[in-house]
């Protein structure tokens, strides 16, 4: 933290209090931070994930949850008719 805040030219403690979410940089401080991280300054800005992507996840959880519900549902009504159809 401390040859990060010597490259971005700013103090720890205040490198402390971005990290933290309790400052905001200056675009010179981004600019340097980054440069710092050997990162491009809109990699410290860009979402790790997008609301899109995230929807796709849960969506496709969802599915595979149901079909897992229908599958067994169906193998148990599978079971319940021939156990009937025996004892007939």
């Amino acid at each position: 933290m401390e040859e990060l805040a010597e490259k971005a030219e700013i103090s720890v403690p205040f490198l402390g209090a971005i990290e933290r979410g309790e400052k905001w940089p200056s675009p010179t401080t981004l600019a340097g931070i980054a440069q710092g991280l050997g990162i491009s300054p809109y990699d410290l800005l860009k979402p790790e994930t997008t609301a899109s992507q995230d929807i796709k996840k849960i969506t496709s959880k969802l599915i595979k949850d149901i079909t897992s519900i229908v599958n067994q549902s169906v193998k148990m009504m599978n079971t319940v008719v021939k156990e009937y159809n025996k004892s007939e």
